[in-house]
């Protein structure tokens, strides 16, 4: 038998495996000896730093010797030769539950740097902690280049699908518009990128809930508790930034410069003042990880889903919360999602705004119907 090597990876995943319960009970509470599979098992784990690690904790625990000798009764015994498990008996219960909690080891301890290598770019050894590990300003940089190929190539795929295939005439006005849109979206997003990225490094490690989920387990309940609070805190946040975009000064300063695309295209969800895309972007999107712990995998992609929603909200031809309507009218569909605006009665109501909006690229239409309709009579 060879004794156990210390794994200095993964170590954050100690109170996890202690504070799993399967069935009731805790990790040291179920070990049974029984058979199991060696090849059924090893598949689970993404590498053996994750094996040895298990079979250490339950040494600390256990008081197992370097030799892993246990009681027949209470305990799993292991052979380990040339990095390979060769046997160690089980119970059938305790095989599920091993697989169970392999998944749960690696679901804590998968390190990005053992599947994607980026030049000059870290992550950290667990994602449970952040996206992106950054310790000095060229790290910082670098990160921003990143950031920034992602996010501007996004913004110009998805925009130019959307404006490609927009019925709207390709007129020299429309083709205008979507160049200025696409210049003060480029503009909005430099800043964007630099504020985002500098959150990333200075402030989330100081948030209370950073790390959260390295001694907590992560599971569908807390996926769809973090996406309730991210869509209920963001709407908040955008709703009352926006009211108070409309106010005398803050129109005139910033938030009427949004306001000149009257039918806004898909580049205009980031053709804003940089000052309020820094409000209503990053500062809205870490803003609930202060009020609930976020997995940041789960928090990024949520922000990512949301500025894609914008994209097609400012196409107007998928707009659930009523965007282009708050172009045309001004007053009414603050909100992003449209939670703050039932609540407020703030939303469009045909009582309220009793000429109806009519896109420009669809009054052609409309009339030609109309033209039928009278014909017909």
């Amino acid at each position: 038998m060879t004794s156990l090597l210390l794994s200095n990876r993964a170590k954050h995943a100690v109170s996890a495996l202690l504070k799993f319960k399967y069935k009731g009970f805790l990790l040291h509470e179920r070990l049974i000896m029984y058979e199991i599979d060696y090849q059924v098992f090893y598949k689970h784990l993404s590498n053996l730093n994750m094996i040895q690690y298990l079979f250490e904790i339950l040494d600390e625990q256990l008081g197992f010797s370097n030799q892993i000798q246990l009681p027949q009764d209470f305990a799993i015994t292991v052979i380990l030769k040339k990095n390979q498990f060769y046997q160690y008996r089980l119970n059938q219960e305790m095989k599920k539950f091993l697989l169970l909690m392999t998944s749960v080891i690696g679901s804590y301890c998968f390190n990005p740097n053992d599947y994607v290598t980026i030049p000059f770019l870290k992550f950290p050894d667990s994602l449970s902690y952040n996206v992106l590990e950054i310790n000095s300003i060229f790290e910082y940089l670098i990160a921003c280049v990143y950031i920034g190929l992602f996010y501007y190539s996004m913004y110009f795929c998805i925009s130019q699908i959307l404006v490609w295939s927009h019925p709207a005439p390709k007129t020299p006005d429309r083709i205008a518009q979507t160049r200025e849109e696409m210049r003060r979206g480029i503009k909005a997003l430099f800043y964007v990128i630099l504020l985002t990225t500098g959150i990333i490094w200075k402030i989330q490690p100081l948030n209370p809930y950073y790390g959260y989920y390295e001694t907590h387990e992560f599971g569908l309940k807390e996926f769809f508790i973090s996406l309730i609070v991210y869509m209920v805190t963001f709407d908040v946040w955008f709703y009352t930034s926006h009211i108070i975009g409309h106010t005398p000064f803050f129109w005139k300063h910033f938030h009427g410069e949004h306001h000149e695309f009257v039918e806004p295209g898909a580049y205009a969800q980031d053709a804003v003042h940089p000052v309020e895309a820094l409000i209503q972007g990053p500062i809205g999107h870490f803003l609930p990880t202060f009020i609930y712990p976020f997995h940041p995998v789960c928090h990024h992609i949520f922000g990512l889903l949301t500025s894609i929603y914008a994209q097609l909200a400012h196409d107007g031809r998928w707009d659930p919360a009523g965007h282009t309507l708050h172009h045309y009218y001004y007053s009414c569909n603050f909100s992003i999602w449209g939670f703050c605006d039932f609540i407020f009665g703030t939303g469009y109501n045909q009582q309220k705004y009793p000429i109806p909006y009519i896109p420009t690229w669809l009054r052609s239409k409309v009339n030609k119907n109309k033209t039928e309709d009278k014909k017909i009579m």
